[in-house]
Parts: C-alpha cells; structure tokens; sequence
C-alpha cells in the first residue's frame, strides 16, 4: 500500500503554490513557453526503453521510477517555495562533487538518494522526496509509480554482511534486523563472505520478484570488523533518542547524527576503489580511525 506523503510545512507550501499557479486567470505565455521546453528536454533525459530492456527487470523498475523522480526533483527545486530545501542541496553538490572516485568518493547513486530522499528539513523532517509523492498524486500518476516513490522515501543506506553469493546475486545480512536479503547488485560487485557493506537496499519491487536490489554503488569497509561496528552501534544509538534499537538503528542510517554524518563518513574513510565499489576504512565516531580524518 503506498504511504501518503505527510503534509508537513513544506508539502503544505508546494502545495499552495501550485494551487495558486493554477488558479490565474492571466498565463505569462514566455514562462509557460520556457516552463514547458525544460519538462520536455528533462524528459529527454530519462532512460530509453532500450537501455531498460538491458537490465534486470528489478533494477529496470527502480531505474525508470528514479529518471522520472530526477526530472520531478529538478522541477521543483526551481520553485521559490522549496529555496530552503534547494540550497541545502546545492551547497552540498558543489561541498562533496558527488561523481565518484576519483574526483569523490561520493558516488552519483549515493547523493541522489541522500539529496532526494534523506535530506531533510523543519521539526517534520521534510523531504524532496515528499513533495515529488505529492506533486506525483497531485498530476494523478499512475498508483505502481506512486507505489514505487513510497518505497525509495522509505529507503535508507544501510550496514550489511556478505554472506556469499554467486554470479547472479549476493546474500547480505543487516545487522540489526539480522534478516538476510538475496540481492542483485547492478555496479557489478558480487562480495565475499565476511565483508561489511555499506549501501542502499531496496525490496523486491513487486510482489512477483524475489530478489532486493543494492541500488547504490556498495562502500565496503575493509577495517574493522563486524564486532566493532557492533560497538559502534551499541554506543551510537542511544544518541538519537529513540528508545527502540530498530527504531534508533533506522533514523541513524537514514539521518544520521547530522545532516551530513554518513557523507562525511565517506568522505573520510574513503580508501581505494574499483569499477564496482568504493573501499572505506574506519569508524565514524573514532578519531583517526579513518585516512582522511580531520
């Protein structure tokens, strides 16, 4: 079932500002001309049918959904009324460079899900990601579309360990959750058994697959181990606040302990990197546990 959008004081303002748009009774026919060519060279932009034809039919599902949720988040990001949220975005881009090693250890899959789906503001913790869901309910879109936008504003980076795998898919298990997910993993990287994973991991995206897909190009933590991320966590948690270590594990990994905690993570702990991970070494909270400590 898809999860409405929560009307917070962002949602709420985009929401008027469309309304008020559509209510003019006088059209500015240059930005209506100059509005409707940038929908239509976005759209452009989003991934052919023949490119989607290539890939796993999971991967395929999320990658259509995610070009439509781009050309959906350079829209909005131009309205007046999501400046705020803009800036926070923009500055971030040009602070990290988000295009992967070995310009940035911040990978173009990591800091589009971060920009549009855990970069949050106000007390209701708003994203681009809500008003993409609302602005998509508001133009009717289709409900498997709508479905699909829930699950990545849901979504959050993760801590996994391989457990092994074969040509076609990779077995991770999440350390608090213990659950075991089998995974394809469309950057190419098929593990080995012990290796600690930092990534993003959506579910089967429809009832009918059965395998979740690590939809971010996979950080993999080659020092430490599993028992000191455990250490980590034990110690980490209690900080946010909440109570239920589920709960507590799911905030840290989509918020952090700041807006930036995960991206200056990466950014420190970066080590190496091939065609299909990225190497980190270190723990965030340990001082020069990680190459690029301050």
């Amino acid at each position: 079932m898809s999860v409405v959008p929560q009307q917070g004081p962002l949602v709420k303002k985009l929401l008027r500002a469309l309304a008020q748009y559509r209510s003019r009774k006088i059209i500015d026919l240059q930005a209506f001309a100059a509005g409707r060519k940038h929908a239509t060279d976005q759209q452009a932009s989003v991934i052919s049918p023949q490119s989607l034809a290539d890939l796993d039919p999971a991967h395929a599902i999320y990658a259509y959904a995610q070009n439509q949720a781009s050309v959906l988040l350079e829209t909005i990001t131009a309205l007046p009324a999501l400046d705020r949220l803009t800036d926070l975005i923009v500055d971030a881009s040009d602070e990290y460079m988000p295009s992967g090693p070995p310009m940035s250890p911040l990978t173009s899959s990591y800091f589009f899900y971060w920009s549009a789906f855990d970069a949050a503001i106000g007390t209701a913790r708003e994203t681009a990601g809500d008003c993409i869901a609302a602005l998509a309910r508001c133009a009717d879109a289709h409900p498997d579309f709508l479905r699909i936008i829930d699950i990545m504003r849901e979504s959050r980076m993760g801590l996994y360990v391989c457990e092994g795998g074969d040509h076609q898919s990779v077995k991770l298990r999440e350390f608090v959750s213990g659950e075991i997910a089998s995974c394809i993993v469309p950057a190419g990287h098929r593990g080995q058994r012990g290796e600690i994973w930092l990534a993003r991991v959506l579910p089967p995206p429809v009832p009918e697959f059965t395998q979740s897909v690590v939809i971010t190009t996979p950080y993999v933590i080659i020092n430490p181990g599993e028992r000191e991320w455990r250490a980590f966590l034990e110690r980490t948690l209690p900080i946010t606040g909440i109570d239920d270590p589920r709960r507590a594990y799911d905030h840290l990994m989509k918020y952090g302990l700041d807006l930036h905690y995960w991206s200056e993570y990466i950014l420190e702990a970066y080590v190496n990197y091939e065609t299909s991970l990225v190497y980190l070494r270190g723990l965030p909270d340990v001082a020069g546990s990680c190459p690029h400590s301050a």
